[in-house]
C-alpha cells in the first residue's frame, strides 16, 4: 500500500451458507484485507458444513476468525462481531454475494474521502436455476422494489439506506449497535437512527455487488414476510415512514381481501384482482424488451413479483395486528 490506511474488519454473520461461502470469502480477501484487516464469520450454529468450510479457508491463511453466535439471529451476530472487530472500519459483508475486486479498500476510501456516516453500494442479484434467476429479475425491476435506490442503481448520491454499509466502529459507541430485536429490516432502522443523528449516508452505484437470491417461492415469501415484519416495527418504533411504496403492498393486499367478499355476489370485484394479474404480466413480459430471457423465466418474474408484494404485505399487517 502506498499510503496509510485504516486497519479493517469485515462482518459476515452467516446460517448454512456451504453453497455460497467460499465465492464470497475468497473474493473479499483481497491485498488491503490481507495486509490491513480481518474476516469474521460470525455462524449461526449451521448444521451444512459451513464451519468446515471457514475452517478450511483458515488453514490457508485467509485473515478469517470464525465467531459463534449461539444466539443464532442476524442482528446478535452483527453485534457480537462489532464487539469483537479489533478494525477501526466496519465493513458489513453477506454471505450470498461475490464482491468485485478492491471492494473493501473501495469503500474504505469512499468512507475516508466523503463526509458520510456510512457509505455503500448496489445490490445486483444474479440467479442460478430457473426460479432464482426470475426472482433476480424481480428484485432489479420497479416493480418489485419500488425506487429504492440502493437495488436500482441508477445514480449516486446521498440516500436513505445503501446495500450492506461501511462505517467507522466509533459510530456504534455513539448511536447504538444493530437493534437485536429486530426480525429483519435491521440495516434500515440503523440507517434511520444514523439520519436521526444529524449524519449522512451515501450510495456509489459503481459498487456492485453480485447477490444470489432466494431460489425458491417457498423460502422468497418467508423472507418478504420478515421483510413487512421488520419495516412495521421499524415505523412503529420511530414513529417514521421513510418512503410512501413501502405501504403499497400493504393497501394492495388490503385490497384483494377486501374485493373476495363481494365476490360472492357480483363477479365485478374480481377486477381488482384480474387487473393486478394482468398489470404483473404485462410488466414481466414487456420489460427488457432487447434482453434475452425466455418466455418461462418472464412468467416465473410474474410470479415472484406477486410473491414478494404480498407476503410484505402481510408481513406488515400481521405485525400490525400481533406485534409478533
Amino acid at each position: 500500500m502506498t499510503r496509510a490506511m485504516p486497519s479493517v474488519s469485515v462482518l459476515m454473520p452467516c446460517y448454512n451458507e456451504a453453497s455460497y461461502i467460499e465465492d464470497a470469502l475468497r473474493s473479499l480477501a483481497d491485498d488491503y484485507v490481507m495486509a490491513k484487516g480481518e474476516i469474521l464469520v460470525i455462524d449461526g450454529m449451521s448444521t451444512d458444513g459451513t464451519q468446515a468450510i471457514v475452517l478450511s479457508l483458515i488453514d490457508e491463511g485467509l485473515p478469517i476468525r470464525l465467531l459463534i453466535n449461539e444466539k443464532r439471529f442476524l442482528t446478535f451476530g452483527l453485534n457480537l462481531g462489532i464487539t469483537m472487530a479489533e478494525g477501526e472500519i466496519i465493513v458489513r459483508a453477506d454471505a450470498h454475494g461475490v464482491y468485485p475486486p478492491r471492494y473493501v479498500e473501495r469503500c474504505v476510501d469512499l468512507l475516508e474521502s466523503s463526509d458520510a456516516a456510512n457509505v455503500g453500494g448496489v445490490m445486483q442479484p444474479k440467479g442460478k436455476s430457473p426460479v432464482q434467476e426470475a426472482v433476480a429479475l424481480a428484485l432489479r425491476h420497479p416493480l418489485g422494489v419500488g425506487d429504492a435506490a440502493w437495488r436500482l442503481g441508477r445514480s449516486s448520491g446521498y440516500v436513505d439506506t445503501v446495500y450492506l454499509g461501511t462505517f467507522r466502529k466509533k459510530l456504534f459507541a455513539e448511536i447504538g449497535l444493530y437493534d437485536a430485536r429486530a426480525i429483519a429490516n435491521e440495516d434500515a432502522e440503523l440507517n434511520l437512527r444514523i439520519l436521526k443523528a444529524g449524519k449522512r449516508i451515501f450510495l456509489d452505484n459503481s459498487l456492485k455487488v453480485t447477490y444470489f437470491p432466494r431460489a425458491t417461492f417457498k423460502a422468497l415469501a418467508r423472507q418478504f414476510l420478515n421483510y413487512g415484519k421488520g419495516r412495521c416495527m421499524t415505523v412503529l418504533q420511530h414513529k417514521k415512514l421513510t418512503s410512501p411504496r413501502q405501504l403499497a403492498p400493504v393497501a394492495l393486499l388490503l385490497l384483494l381481501i377486501l374485493s373476495v367478499v363481494p365476490a360472492f355476489f357480483s363477479p365485478l370485484w374480481l377486477l381488482a384482482p384480474a387487473f393486478y394479474a394482468v398489470f404483473l404480466l404485462a410488466g414481466a413480459l414487456f420489460s427488457w424488451p432487447g434482453k434475452s430471457i425466455s418466455i418461462k423465466t418472464r412468467l416465473l418474474m410474474a410470479a415472484a413479483f406477486a410473491t414478494m408484494h404480498l407476503a410484505w404485505g402481510a408481513g406488515f399487517l400481521l405485525w400490525l395486528i400481533r406485534r409478533k
